[in-house]
């Protein structure tokens, strides 16, 4: 079938050039008669399939021209025809086979015309000069079309690729920020289990000299710890590989030799958490943004809520560091609460506020990552006013594995703050 507008296209030139026809039938040109007519539509309406069969379509047209006007019809009531195959024969075939076809075609129809010039007192020759500048024109504007598609194609080719390989980024960075955040919550599990464990040895040595049973449970639920304990371990060498090659794309003897470094290097660091945020607001200080940090409440934080809190203001302020641009300030709160812990980090740079979202990295999916596995909320964008600012809350209550309803941001204020 053809396409609607080609479709149009070709019953729209078939129409004019029946008016045309008609228009000078009266005069001492040939009668209009159905064969006139049958030519009139093999130069108009096959047009509907030009972008299938140019080639054939514009040699269908000239053929019908030809003995369309040697009968002695004007070259005006039919040229049109043959205009649109022409620039079909541009725009959709390869370049070197339109120039072929393109300049056979104007050969042919010159010549033919300059035939009726001479054998015609009729035709004169300015007939000649205006069907090869309408012919060229068309073909010259078909060949101009063909490049700029191919250059569309191309540009929306590569855009394509583009986006997928930004979307594989993506989810290389989510899965080398999920692999980091089991390491980590594997040390905060792994030294509660040790405490559990160490507990019921404890327990197991004071109950021996009373009900067995007692004794073998507690036995039990030591060797389940330790075996427990053993199996993190061996899980975590795992993890630390499938980090590294997430991350730095590397080979997998060279993710393991990363991973032992890195395991080693943790092993001798503690813990990031609430109390290192001083610190972290030290060292982003030293390296020229000015940041004000204020953290409220006392309730109580299990260490994975700590640790990704941590993590949360540390992505947001080396974002800030990068993006916020020269004379920046940047403001940390931190609210510690029974139920939750709520982290908003404002900066107010100027004239960058959508790079931190739009510059290729991938901090802040680990962010959403990191903070949709506790079942908490985060908030990303440009401030009012200018500059950036993140909100986070993190469920730290003891429900936390239940509770998913996040909490409301608060409104944001003319100046960019909460109320």
């Amino acid at each position: 079938m053809p396409r609607a507008g080609d479709a149009l296209i070709a019953v729209g030139l078939f129409v004019i050039a029946l008016i045309g026809l008609y228009a000078i039938g009266s005069d001492a040109r040939p009668a209009v008669t159905v064969k006139a007519i049958v030519l009139v539509a093999l130069m108009t309406l096959p047009l509907a399939w030009r972008h299938r069969a140019p080639r054939i379509i514009l040699w269908v047209a000239i053929l019908a021209w030809m003995i369309f006007v040697a009968i002695g019809y004007p070259n005006a009531a039919s040229i049109l025809g043959l205009v649109v195959a022409l620039y079909g024969v541009g725009l959709y075939l390869p370049r070197r086979s339109a120039f072929a076809h393109g300049l056979g075609a104007i050969l042919v129809v010159s010549a033919w015309t300059a035939v009726g010039v001479l054998t015609s007192d009729e035709v004169q020759i300015a007939a000649v000069v205006s069907t090869i500048i309408a012919l060229v024109i068309a073909l010259g504007i078909g060949l101009s079309d063909n490049r700029r598609h191919l250059r569309l194609t191309e540009l929306e080719i590569a855009h394509a690729r583009q986006d997928q390989a930004r979307k594989n980024a993506a989810a290389d960075a989510v899965r080398a920020e999920r692999a980091r955040i089991a390491r980590e919550l594997h040390d905060v599990v792994a030294h509660e289990v040790t405490v559990m464990t160490l507990q019921a040895e404890g327990a197991a040595r004071l109950a021996k000299d009373g009900d067995p049973r007692v004794a073998e449970a507690l036995h039990t639920i030591s060797d389940s710890g330790r075996t427990g304990l053993m199996e993190m371990q061996r899980m975590i060498g795992v993890l630390r590989a499938s980090e590294a090659e997430a991350a730095g794309g590397a080979t997998p003897r060279e993710s393991d030799d990363s991973a032992a470094e890195h395991h080693t290097a943790f092993d001798l660091l503690p813990m990031p958490s609430l109390a290192a945020l001083p610190d972290l607001v030290q060292q982003v200080e030293d390296a020229g943004l000015p940041v004000s940090l204020e953290v409220s409440g006392s309730a109580h934080v299990p260490a994975g809520v700590e640790l990704s809190a941590f993590r949360v203001v540390q992505e947001s302020l080396t974002n800030a560091m990068k993006h916020a641009g020269p004379g920046a300030n940047a403001t940390v709160t931190v609210v510690r609460e029974s139920d939750a812990v709520t982290i908003t980090v404002e900066d107010d740079g100027r004239g960058v506020i959508s790079e931190a979202m739009h510059s290729g990295g991938h901090g802040i999916d680990g962010m959403r990552e990191r903070i949709g596995a506790l079942g908490g909320r985060l908030d990303v964008g440009p401030r009012s006013g200018g500059g950036y600012r993140v909100y986070a809350v993190l469920p730290s209550g003891d429900d936390q594995v239940h509770t998913t309803r996040p909490r409301t941001a608060p409104p944001m204020t003319p100046e960019g703050g909460t109320q």
